[in-house]
């Protein structure tokens, strides 16, 4: 059995657990050239939905995958400011983004972006009661996770920061970008390695970080918190 097969293997079975709906809005573009616009051109859409429609035809009709094209309907991305596509954002009941992703959960980004769907989906939030507790302490924050699908260390970050993110009612939104796949923010951020988290621009947390790492830097004090 090839990789790309156990993977999807593993999204198959994963993704067959899910008992509640999720919807999800994913942008895309059939263009292969910038042609003057300020939205970076998609080079692999069709590869990039292909993958997606794996866990939703896997999930017992339970995940619903919005497909918007920015092509013919330049207000969705004035709307949700698309600065490229493909992405992928999860949006609450009240219609603030959550979580964006600039990167493809394929390989090892699989099963934190599976259990990123689940807890959006209502499962338990490991995280929740320490979000809550400490909420009124936290400023509204944007975590970004800079990571490869070949990195070890990134799903474990990846997953801290989403589930923050749905624990915290809107006040913190991760974005999760693959900087294989976007090399520019790679470069203007100066991330040299993975995972590479920066919250509201400041200095970044390099290397593996744990939710009291995360936690401190959103609160701005030297706690240790109890999870």
């Amino acid at each position: 059995m090839s990789q790309d097969d156990r993977y999807r293997e593993i999204i198959k079975r994963e993704m067959a657990k899910l008992t509640k709906p999720v919807r999800l809005k994913v942008f895309t573009s059939q263009r292969t050239e910038a042609n003057g616009s300020k939205i970076k051109a998609c080079m692999d859409c069709g590869q990039f939905m292909a993958l997606l429609k794996v866990y939703e035809e896997n999930s017992n009709g339970m995940l619903f995958i919005e497909e918007l094209s920015i092509d013919n309907n330049p207000e969705f991305a004035k709307t949700y400011d698309i600065q490229r596509v493909p992405t992928i954002l999860f949006i609450d009941n009240q219609g603030r983004e959550l979580i964006r992703y600039l990167a493809a959960p394929h390989g090892g980004e699989i099963q934190p972006f599976i259990q990123t769907l689940f807890t959006f989906a209502g499962a338990p939030n490991y995280y929740e009661a320490a979000i809550k507790q400490n909420l009124n302490r936290i400023n509204s924050a944007t975590i970004k996770v800079m990571i490869t699908n070949s990195c070890p260390y990134c799903p474990q970050v990846v997953t801290i920061a989403n589930q923050f993110a749905l624990a915290s009612g809107g006040k913190i939104r991760t974005i999760i970008i693959d900087i294989m796949a976007n090399p520019d923010i790679g470069q203007y951020y100066d991330a040299a390695g993975v995972p590479y988290t920066i919250i509201n621009d400041r200095k970044p947390l390099v290397g593996m970080v744990g939710p009291n790492e995360i936690m401190r830097e959103l609160i701005g004090g030297n706690i240790r918190v109890q999870y």
